[in-house]
């Protein structure tokens, strides 16, 4: 530990007595230099006759600009060539004034060793403030407890130069870097900062035995995912604590700062990058409209609402048949938004009653509806399939009903993977959503209507990883229920981006279908999880095979068959296109929804395990309920 002695901070006045004193000194010495240091008598009297003109006339010159108002210790080029133009503009205005005086004569070089000679003493007074700080670290006014943290630093780019220079300089931090590693084989052996670059992360256990140290810091913002995860996961076989600084969408300004150093986190375990979540381009479409989100106070919902308030909407409503978690999400709201943010209120809505979503569209009128309310636990809604169907089929066609009698511009299904193939109720009641807003679209064409179709989402209610922490943290065994079970997984915020810029450039009719990048194997993500928790797995925290859940799927799909994979303008979103008749599906879905709102649910499952009753053709023959 170190602890940092406080000292009287100094203030204005005593650097101008210091700089005062200077000017004095610099003037005294150049008529010695100037004379032999034998200064004739004449010029002595002179030069006492023009020391306080030139205090009078330099100090304020200093002032001006801004000797005064910099923090030193922190000082670059810029602040040096500050230096050199204030002590140049005072030299030549202390010459204005003299040569105004006009019974002041004073040899000519006296005025260039006097210009030299203050740019040397007060220019160099504050570069021995910069120095202390950058040159002499060891003359720093702190007490060390031990040595601090000893650290291997990767990374000898900007990344890595920046944090050894701070590290150096801020010791007082309790960070000592000791060698650096860089897998760019050309940099072994060279200095940065006097650490020397000596080896490959490749070589990392032979290093460790020549500088056994604390830590490992990554500082690579621009390497991929994968190769942060190799280091990471090695740093843990080894038995050495692994940390990292944030990547580059994280950075601004591309500098890092010891306080950014923090520890892996399980998103970057996933093998691949997160998209960038710029938000700019978006706002033209959401400008001045009022926008409602429905399961508002779920993990995708509540995403929504926080992104949407930045896209400068007349007002942002939300609604959600959770009074617990609206509340939740509306202190969440105010505390975060200022007086110049949207409007934000929210609304108990269960999307099943028909008279709540009348209630609300009336009130409000809004322009775009993004509908995220929804049941999605897959086990739970096997036993609950009036339930399911209810809330997520009927539910949606629901509000499909009020968007178009109130005329709303565009209307934003958000979907799941599990509705490809389904062969659970969950992914049914969604892929059943899906072609509710197909058919919604062929028949208005005032509404732009689509559906967007992804997978998991990280730390969303019941995700995998959340619990998995939880397993780890309570130290019980990790229950995983296959060893080759696949997901795929993006971050919640990068999710909802995608959907806000997918709502954005839809002409209606598209299911779009967000670029996930690779599946996950669970298993896998089990197994590093652990490691980077410190354990080892199996030895001190089991991992469990429990065997697939009712409705589970061994691995998900993005595309059905049948369907076409179409680019869109943004790269990260695709549409999956099919071509049915959307005249026999729409009755097809009027006769269901009957059935569910009849609670007829011994019909319902007969009509629904009969595939060829659930399709209109050969591209929708894929459902696989009571598979």
């Amino acid at each position: 530990m170190i602890k940092q002695l406080k000292f009287t901070k100094l203030k204005q006045p005593v650097f101008l007595l210091v700089d005062a004193a200077l000017v004095v000194i610099a003037l005294f010495m150049s008529f010695l230099l100037r004379f032999g240091m034998s200064i004739p008598q004449a010029y002595m009297l002179t030069l006492f006759t023009i020391l306080p003109i030139a205090i009078l006339t330099k100090v304020p010159v200093f002032y001006i600009f801004g000797f005064y108002h910099q923090l030193w210790q922190y000082a670059s080029m810029k602040e040096g060539m500050r230096l050199m133009r204030g002590i140049t503009s005072a030299s030549f205005l202390f010459l204005g004034v003299l040569w105004l005086t006009h019974n002041i004569t004073i040899p000519r070089g006296v005025f260039v060793i006097d210009w030299m000679l203050t740019l040397s003493l007060v220019g160099g007074s504050y570069f021995l403030i910069r120095a202390q700080k950058d040159l002499f670290p060891t003359f720093n006014f702190t007490v060390r407890d031990g040595e601090g943290t000893q650290v291997i630093i990767v990374g000898a780019g900007a990344a890595g130069s920046s944090l050894v220079k701070q590290m150096q300089s801020s010791p007082e931090c309790g960070y000592r870097p000791v060698a650096i590693l860089d897998d760019d084989t050309a940099k072994n052996g060279l200095m940065i900062h006097g650490i020397e670059v000596v080896g490959t992360t490749a070589m990392l256990p032979g290093i460790l035995v020549k500088y056994p140290v604390d830590e490992l810091i990554m500082a690579i913002p621009a390497a991929a995912v994968r190769d942060r995860r190799r280091i990471a996961l090695g740093c843990r076989e080894i038995g050495i604590a692994c940390k990292t600084v944030p990547d580059l969408s994280e950075l601004v300004g591309g500098n890092i700062n010891l306080a950014q150093i923090r520890d892996i986190e399980p998103k970057e375990l996933l093998g691949r990058a997160e998209v960038d979540t710029d938000l700019r381009d978006t706002i033209t479409y959401y400008e001045n409209r009022t926008v409602l989100i429905t399961g508002a106070a779920g993990s995708i919902g509540s995403e929504i609402c926080r992104q949407v308030v930045y896209l400068k909407p007349a007002r942002v409503i939300a609604t959600d048949v959770s009074e617990n978690g609206l509340y939740h999400l509306d202190e969440e709201m105010k505390a975060s938004l200022n007086s110049g943010r949207a409007p934000f209120e929210i609304n108990i809505m269960d999307v099943r009653d028909k008279r709540a979503i009348e209630r609300v569209f009336d009130t409000y009128k809004p322009d775009i509806v993004f509908h995220a309310a929804a049941y999605k636990h897959v086990p739970m809604m096997e036993k609950h399939v009036l339930e399911a169907l209810e809330n997520n089929f009927v539910g949606t066609r629901n509000v499909i009903d009020a968007v178009m009698r109130y005329e709303c511009e565009r209307f934003t299904l958000i979907s799941t993977d599990k509705a490809v193939n389904p062969t659970s109720i969950m992914g049914l009641s969604k892929q059943l959503g899906e072609r509710s807003v197909r058919v919604a679209a062929s028949k208005n064409a005032g509404t732009k209507f689509m559906a967007v179709r992804f997978g998991n989402v990280l730390g969303s209610n019941g995700s995998v990883i959340p619990k998995f922490k939880r397993q780890i943290r309570d130290n019980e065994p990790i229950t995983v229920t296959h060893r080759d079970i696949t997901r795929y997984f993006m971050t919640i915020q990068e999710a909802v981006y995608l959907v806000t810029q997918a709502t954005a450039i839809g002409n209606g009719g598209e299911v779009f279908v967000l670029d996930m990048g690779e599946p996950i194997n669970i298993y896998d993500l089990a197994v590093s999880m652990v490691r980077l928790s410190g354990f080892e797995p199996d030895e001190d925290i089991p991992i469990q095979v429990t065997g697939l859940r009712p409705g589970e799927k061994l691995y998900e799909e993005l595309f059905a068959a049948g369907e076409e994979i179409n680019r869109t303008i943004h790269p990260k979103i695709n549409e999956a296109w099919n071509e049915y008749d959307r005249v026999a599906d729409a009755g097809f879905l009027k006769g269901l929804e009957d059935i569910v709102r009849a609670g007829d649910e011994e019909r319902l499952v007969r009509l629904l395990s009969d595939a060829s009753l659930a399709a209109s053709d050969e591209s929708d023959k894929n459902i696989r309920f009571g598979a």
